[in-house]
C-alpha cells in the first residue's frame, strides 16, 4: 500500500512539474515576439499588444514599436519608441540611447524632421561617443538642408570612426553644398577608396566631380553606381535612380 502511495505521490509531483513547464512555455517572451517579425508582422503586432495588455512592460512596448515599423506605420512606431525611451529612466544610458535613435529614425521616415532631430539629439546626449547617432542626425539634417549641422555631425562621427564611409560621404555632401568643392572632393575620394562599390559614395563623388568640371569622371562614377546596383539586385536603390537621372541629363549635378 505504501508503495502505491509513493507511486501516486511521485506521479503527482511529476504532473505538477509538467504543468509548471507548460505554463512557463506559454508565457509571452521578447524572443518569441521579435521572431514573428521575420515571418508575420501583423501577428507580431497582435502578440505584442496582447502581451502589453497583460503587463508585458518595456519588452512588449519595444516589440510593438518594431512591428509597427515593419508594417510601415512610421508615425505610430516613432511615438511608441519615444514613449518607451522617455520611460526608461532607470535603464543604462546606452540602452536608452538606442531606443531614442530608433525613435529618431522612425520620425525621419514619417517626415517629421524636427522630432527626428530632437530624438537623435537625446541619443547623442546619452551616448556621445557613438558615431552612428551622429550619422543618423546628419542624415536628418541633410534632408532639412542644414549643411553646417551635417558637417558638424559628420566630423564628430569621423573623430570617433575615421574610416566611416557614411560620415565621409555626408561631409562631402555638406562641403559641396557649403561651397567647398576641393574639401568635398577629398572626402568623397577617401570614401570611395575605402568602399569602391558603395553606391552613395560613388554618387556623391560624381556630383563633386561634376561641380568641379570633371564631367567625364562624374559620368564614370554614375555609370558604376548603376552597374554595381544592377549586379547586386539594387536597381531601385535611390542612389541608382539618382545616377540614372544625372546620366539622362548630362551636366552639372544639382544639390
Amino acid at each position: 500500500m505504501s508503495s502505491l502511495r509513493q507511486i501516486l505521490a511521485l506521479a503527482a509531483i511529476l504532473m505538477s512539474l509538467l504543468l509548471a513547464q507548460a505554463a512557463e512555455a506559454a508565457e509571452p517572451s521578447y524572443e518569441d515576439c521579435t521572431a514573428l517579425l521575420e515571418t508575420n508582422a501583423p501577428k507580431a503586432l497582435a502578440y505584442a499588444r496582447d502581451w502589453k495588455a497583460h503587463e508585458g512592460g518595456a519588452a512588449a512596448l519595444h516589440c510593438e514599436a518594431l512591428a509597427l515599423s515593419a508594417l510601415g506605420e512610421a508615425d505610430e512606431a516613432a511615438a511608441a519608441f519615444s514613449h518607451l525611451a522617455e520611460g526608461m529612466t532607470g535603464a543604462p544610458a546606452a540602452a536608452r540611447a538606442e531606443v531614442y535613435a530608433q525613435a529618431g529614425n522612425a520620425w525621419a521616415l514619417a517626415a517629421n524632421l524636427a522630432k527626428a532631430e530632437e530624438a537623435l539629439g537625446e541619443a547623442i546626449a546619452l551616448a556621445p561617443s557613438e558615431p552612428l547617432y551622429r550619422i543618423g542626425r546628419a542624415r536628418v539634417r541633410a534632408l532639412a538642408g542644414q549643411w553646417e549641422g551635417v558637417r558638424a555631425d559628420a566630423s564628430e562621427a569621423l573623430a570617433e570612426s575615421p574610416s566611416s564611409v557614411e560620415a565621409l560621404t555626408l561631409r562631402a555632401l555638406a562641403l559641396r553644398n557649403l561651397g567647398y568643392p576641393k574639401a568635398a572632393v577629398a572626402d568623397a575620394e577617401r570614401a570611395v577608396s575605402i568602399a569602391p562599390h558603395n553606391l552613395e559614395a560613388l554618387l556623391e563623388r560624381g556630383r563633386v566631380r561634376a561641380e568641379t568640371g570633371n564631367v567625364a569622371g562624374a559620368r564614370a562614377d554614375w555609370q558604376d553606381v548603376i552597374r554595381f546596383a544592377r549586379e547586386t539586385g539594387r536597381s531601385s536603390d535611390p542612389s541608382a535612380q539618382a545616377a540614372a537621372a544625372y546620366l539622362a541629363k548630362p551636366g552639372k549635378a544639382g544639390k
